[in-house]
């Protein structure tokens, strides 16, 4: 039979350690946001430095009571990137509404120099609201998309990289004909697997 020996006291200890109230101020503090962390911990009568090794969860330094302030840290975190994705997403749903009706509006109107620079802008503004991908530093970045606009753009990127492989291109039409595509291999690119 296996018996476990507890350290009475530091159990005790344990169970009994909480956040101080000057604890939950700086945690309201931060939630609210308003503050620098210098300006929290002086509100709170800490060192900067005090406040930093209690955000970053550093037990040596703040000991047990920094494991429980990262832990409400981090919890705050997740309620507050909750909130920020559900106000995006209803911002996002309220601004399309109104350039939706302006877009109805100006559909009406004679075109004019001025509407089509309107127009243009409201375009330029749901490229960026909408799906995207991004090429920098050959990294791609997919923003917004649905599993499967995920997969068709990656069909259509392997695509891509097979033409630019394969190197023949559209064929130029001839007179009076038109032109025909090249046929493209079923067994991927050319290029040797090692």
């Amino acid at each position: 039979m296996l018996h476990i020996v507890v350290d009475a006291p530091l159990m005790a200890r344990n169970a009994t350690l909480q956040l101080s109230p000057k604890h939950w101020k700086a945690l309201e503090l931060i939630e609210e946001g308003s503050l620098s962390i210098k300006a929290i911990a002086q509100s709170v009568g800490w060192t900067d430095w005090h406040l930093y090794e209690l955000m970053s969860g550093n037990t040596a330094k703040s000991g047990s009571v920094g494991e429980l302030f990262y832990s409400e840290l981090k919890k705050q975190h997740v309620r507050n990137a909750s909130k920020v994705k559900h106000l995006f997403k209803d911002n996002q749903r309220l601004g399309l509404i109104k350039l939706n009706q302006r877009l109805r509006e100006l559909k009406n109107k004679k075109p004019t120099e001025a509407i089509t620079k309107e127009i243009c802008k409201i375009m330029n503004s749901l490229g960026k609201a909408g799906p995207s991908v991004e090429i920098n530093n050959n990294t791609l970045m997919f923003k917004g998309m649905t599993p499967d606009e995920l997969r068709q753009e990656f069909s259509r990127l392997g695509t891509l990289a097979r033409s630019a492989l394969n190197g023949r291109g559209v064929s130029s039409p001839g007179e009076g004909r038109p032109g025909t595509l090249p046929s493209f291999d079923d067994g991927g690119s050319e290029l040797q697997e090692e």
